[in-house]
């Protein structure tokens, strides 16, 4: 098929005898063709040998660039991690001035309170000594809140000291109030104008100590004004059922005499009420007892 093609077209370009003349000019152009073709291949090759050595070195430079980037790449990890370590040791010495800190504002609070509590506990004793019930009420109070602050530290000496010390000036304030009210209704509340005022501030020292010191001093004024009505109706005869209402008369006049006194004491106390509870009491064990003597003669 090729050499068909090939003398097609000598035929085409040498159709006759006399067009043989022009094979030397055809074959000079034939021939500088090929050197044409010759030097661009030539120069192909060239500029492809020249194009292969350019990619090699970009190829190696490529890999030189790629090493470089992996090397900073594991140097930026290697910081990193040295930074994360440094994080995490800053994070823990935070941590530990935090602790710190919240020591030293917890040590500070407790100084100053204790610095608070012995005041207040020096102050209420000078207060005690001078009978000042009113401000030794309010003291009280806060002794007794400063002193909550201090119950996780009851064995410590100086803790100790200032609770052994609060409890005996307590005592020091019961037993003055103790004393003042044993002149309530003795006469003396007429006599010192100021009385009823300072026994109606120490109800108020009562209230703020322990609730037994206001029982043990409301048993005390009720069996106290009791002690008169058991010397008038501890006779036999007045021990009778008929002479039941003389003793409900006697109650009823000591109430009304006694009216100023019973403002003394809080309403709260209720003094009066428990003043006739004891009284239905006594009354009952009295004509209960005296009729059960009265029986035991009759039966002898």
């Amino acid at each position: 098929m090729e050499k068909a093609s090939t003398m097609d077209y000598i035929n085409k370009m040498f159709p006759t005898e006399a067009s043989l003349s022009g094979v030397e000019p055809l074959m000079k152009k034939i021939h500088s063709e090929i050197r044409v073709v010759d030097a661009e291949i030539l120069a192909a090759v060239r500029q492809q040998s020249t194009s292969g050595t350019k990619a090699k070195e970009d190829l190696a430079e490529a890999t030189g660039a790629v090493k470089e980037l992996m090397y900073k790449v594991r140097e930026i990890k290697t910081k990193a991690e040295q930074s994360e370590t440094m994080v995490q040791e800053i994070c823990r010495d935070i941590k530990k001035l935090d602790f710190a800190k919240k020591h030293i504002t917890t040590t500070i609070t407790a100084l100053h309170r204790l610095t608070m509590l012995v005041s207040a506990i020096e102050q209420l004793q000078v207060m005690a000594s001078k009978r000042q019930y009113k401000e030794a009420a309010a003291q009280l109070e806060a002794v007794n809140q400063l002193c909550s602050h201090f119950d996780a530290y009851r064995d410590i000496p100086k803790i100790t000291e200032l609770r052994d010390k609060f409890k005996n000036i307590k005592q020091i304030l019961k037993s003055h109030v103790f004393s003042d009210f044993s002149s309530l209704g003795t006469g003396k509340e007429a006599e010192e104008s100021n009385l009823l005022q300072q026994l109606s501030n120490a109800c108020l020292v009562v209230d703020a100590l322990e609730p037994s010191v206001r029982e043990e001093l409301v048993k005390n004024f009720c069996n106290r004004e009791l002690i008169s009505y058991k010397q008038i109706f501890e006779g036999a005869e007045l021990a009778k059922l008929d002479k039941t209402e003389r003793r409900y008369a006697w109650i009823k006049r000591r109430l009304r005499t006694n009216e100023e006194i019973w403002k003394t004491f809080p309403a709260s106390w209720h003094v009066d009420y428990l003043i006739c509870i004891q009284f239905c009491k006594l009354t009952r064990f009295v004509i209960l007892f005296s009729h059960v003597s009265i029986g035991g003669m009759y039966m002898q």
